[in-house]
């Protein structure tokens, strides 16, 4: 009987070890933030008895890749994990956050409260009404004078303040419900996405002897994102000028990240590496498509033709970090001082000392990165064809040293917010041109030259002059720069012959696959210049061209 007691014990003991279970909360430490998707690491330590037992790791982003998840513990053999959303746990909110829900709570009861109120007011004055009738219309048809006066002074009295009472209660139901209506607003705001479920991780695991240990998992979300932003300062037209580069970070995790080491990268995990190939490319005669072909190919010069454009901007709030030393006045401290520019093979990593709370609700916030100097040329530009505006433009020569990625800038120039453009680092050309005003003191002006356009008719062919003008001055007192561009058509049909006959002055530059040609001069200050462009289309008769 003894040997069967112990048997049993023993059982239950083996019993109770396999199924220990052990439940700790992780937190994110650490953030690698991707251009689409993040990194995340997040840690929770646990206490652990020796044997066989589940861990239950919560706190985990419900939007992972479950196929990226690893998780870590020293001294801890991890023979299975299961991944889940858990529905039932309560979630805590944030401090603001619950205040506003106990706000919303307290309105809630009184726009209920309000709304009873009003229910027994508007009740009251029918009651009232419907007396009021019923006294004033005795069966058998009579009803002193007396007594009409004493219900309609009763009635007055008494329907006068409770249809009072029922403006004033309907006014407060109507500021209840525009308040509860503003606080909603702002809680679904402020609220972290998915906070009413989190992503737990069911551990088997296997552990020697009894250990604190530390379990480390990390995995890929696709809910996170950064994108690289710019102010561009230009105190004036020197050589120089001030780049400020920041990110804006977002994301959905359903995660706070509270006090997170972060890493801005522009990697491209999650994507596929499969490298193109060719297919066979057939030429044949296609005659019925030649009329949209060459639209086509008009439509093509033109995209590739010079175009200043104006790109929508982001706005910009700067970020700072103070420090006081006793009673001295701080030293300014900078981000670069703060920041690793770590440059990869093919990617780069911002690593970023200070820590960062970045809220899991999908609003954006900024982060300063680094300060650069960049060498600028100043010039004017103008396409009078396209634009009577005549533009200044500073021209980035050394950037590529500073691994810049593709984002919107802010201009100021001369202490004024000029505009929004775009810069494109990753192009092909070695020079990123930046538009920062228009500029009236430069001042252009294209006019057909009728005296030398006409149309002739010779033979089964037609032949058409145009010829334009185009007068440049500049108002200003100092000598200035300017790229000044002109466009002629060109042939897509063996049938339609163009001939540039004048060109005066002759163009630094003629790119005759574009039809465009190209000035650079210099203007004195006060100088006029004056620039002709002649050109001659011959077609057969009876067509027309575009």
């Amino acid at each position: 009987m003894k040997k069967i007691t112990f048997c049993i014990i023993a059982l239950l003991l083996i019993m109770e070890g396999a199924t220990a279970q052990t439940r700790i909360t992780s937190k994110v430490t650490e953030a690698t933030v991707y251009l689409q998707g993040a990194s995340l690491t997040q840690t929770a330590d646990a206490t652990l008895k020796a044997g066989s037992q589940e861990v239950i790791i919560e706190g985990l982003s419900p939007y992972l890749e479950i196929s990226s998840l690893k998780v870590h513990a020293n001294g801890v053999l991890v023979a299975s994990s299961e991944f889940s959303q858990d529905y039932i746990t309560p979630k805590k909110d944030k401090a603001h956050i619950a205040k506003l829900k106990d706000s919303l709570n307290l309105y809630e009861q009184q726009l209920q409260t309000t709304k009873d109120e009003l229910t027994v007011h508007t009740h009251l004055l029918k009651m009232l009404t419907d007396g009021t009738m019923n006294n004033m219309s005795q069966k058998d048809g009579t009803i002193s004078v007396a007594d009409i006066n004493a219900n309609m002074e009763l009635y007055k009295s008494k329907a006068g303040a409770l249809q009072k009472s029922i403006d004033q209660t309907n006014k407060k139901i109507s500021e209840l419900q525009q308040t509860i209506q503003r606080i909603n607003k702002q809680i679904a705001q402020d609220e972290t996405n998915g906070k009413l479920y989190s992503g737990i991780l069911k551990l088997s695991i296997s552990v020697p002897k009894a250990i604190t240990t530390t379990f480390t998992v990390t995995y890929y979300t696709g809910v996170a994102s950064w994108s690289p932003c710019y102010d561009i300062n230009i105190e004036n037209m020197e050589e120089t000028i001030a780049l400020h580069a920041k990110a804006q970070v977002q994301q959905n995790t359903g995660l706070d990240w509270e006090n997170v080491r972060l890493t801005l990268s522009n990697a491209t995990p999650n994507r596929s590496t499969v490298a193109p190939v060719f297919s066979p490319w057939y030429l044949r005669f296609n005659r019925s498509n030649y009329t949209r072909l060459a639209k086509n190919e008009a439509m093509l010069s033109n995209s590739v033709t010079y175009k200043l454009e104006e790109s929508a901007g982001v706005a910009s709030v700067d970020g700072f970090i103070s420090s006081v030393q006793g009673d001295k006045t701080p030293a300014p401290l900078l981000m670069n001082d703060y920041i690793e520019e770590d440059m990869q093979s093919v990617h780069v990593n911002y690593k970023i000392a200070v820590p960062y709370n970045i809220d899991g609700n999908g609003k954006t916030q900024l982060i300063d990165l680094k300060d650069y100097t960049v060498k600028a040329e100043y010039k004017y530009y103008s396409i009078p064809k396209l634009s009577d505006e005549t533009y200044l433009v500073a021209s980035l020569s050394d950037y590529l040293k500073h691994n810049l990625l593709p984002g919107y800038a802010t201009v100021t120039f001369d202490n004024t917010f000029v505009g929004k453009t775009m810069l494109k680092p990753n192009v092909t050309d070695s020079i990123i041109t930046l538009t920062l005003t228009t500029d009236p003191r430069i001042a252009v002006k294209r006019e057909k030259r009728n005296e030398f356009c006409s149309t002739k008719h010779v033979g089964n062919s037609t032949t058409a002059t145009q010829s334009y003008l185009i007068t440049v001055k500049n108002n200003q007192n100092k000598e200035v720069k300017l790229t000044l561009k002109e466009q002629y058509p060109i042939s897509t049909n063996k049938d339609i012959e163009v001939k540039v006959t004048e060109v005066t002055p002759a163009a630094t530059y003629d790119k005759k696959d574009l039809g465009v040609l190209t000035w650079d001069i210099v203007l004195k200050a006060g100088e006029t210049r004056t620039f002709t462009v002649t050109y001659t289309v011959k077609y057969p008769k009876g067509e027309s061209v575009m």
